[in-house]
């Protein structure tokens, strides 16, 4: 499992007339899709015991059966 790790907070995300520096896309990026896995889950319905299952075909995880 890799972490997630950010640029020191001395590198701008953003340059004054110039595009957001690729160090900061690449992070926020990375969040995004993790965030993503969890976007069918509502996880104020779930029960007590059940579980995350992965679905490699929609590559997303849902609530399941343990």
């Amino acid at each position: 499992m890799s972490k997630i790790t950010l640029p020191a907070q001395s590198v701008p995300i953003e340059l004054e007339g110039s595009p957001m520096d690729p160090i900061w896309y690449e992070k926020l990026q990375t969040i995004v899709t993790f965030l993503n896995y969890f976007s069918e889950v509502n996880f104020a319905t779930m029960t007590t015991g059940q579980v995350l299952v992965w679905n490699a075909t929609t590559k997303k995880f849902s609530p399941g059966a343990n």
